[in-house]
């Protein structure tokens, strides 16, 4: 029997040109899924890294002593880091303190618990030298108390943004 007399069951397909690839997307590298991640831990210790020099370089707000004069100027944070994820590196929650109206001050401190009036003394010089961080500080304490994390969505800080914020606070010192 000769090829030409085999008949096929299906028809042979039309034979079109070979359709363009499309080039392989690239795997992020380990560096580069971090980065792309607005509340990983790289974001947070650029933030934490750039509040340390920016604070270095201010006066405590209460005494008004820099750095060479004090031991240390840190940032105290209103809202507590361990509180609130979202408010952690937010510009207006962070103050310069030196350390000893940080953390061992009798008469103005905000760690002093088992002395009130300390903290007491520490919120009143927070309103009448920085009203507008008192305020920001009083609205949002007031509403993460009330925030019901199970409930709904829960946004996700942006500490690339607030990094980028605190660069350019450096930046301005220079």
């Amino acid at each position: 029997m000769k090829r030409t007399e085999l008949k096929r069951k299906t028809p042979l397909r039309a034979k079109t040109g070979l359709k363009p690839r499309k080039p392989k997307r690239k795997k992020k590298s380990a560096l580069q899924k971090r980065k792309d991640k607005m509340d990983s831990p790289y974001w947070n210790n650029k933030c934490k890294a750039a509040v340390a020099k920016y604070m270095h370089r201010q006066a405590c707000f209460i005494c008004g002593k820099m750095e060479p004069e004090v031991e240390l100027v840190c940032g105290h944070h209103n809202i507590e880091k361990s509180m609130s994820r979202y408010h952690r590196w937010e510009l207006l929650n962070i103050v310069p303190l030196c350390k000893d109206h940080h953390l061992n001050n009798q008469t103005c401190s905000p760690h002093q618990k088992h002395l009130p009036l300390a903290i007491e003394a520490y919120i009143a010089a927070l309103e009448a030298k920085l009203p507008n961080y008192h305020s920001w500080w009083v609205f949002h304490e007031a509403e993460r108390k009330h925030q019901k994390l199970t409930v709904g969505f829960v946004p996700h800080p942006d500490w690339r943004g607030q990094y980028e914020q605190w660069q350019k606070m450096i930046d301005a010192l220079d």
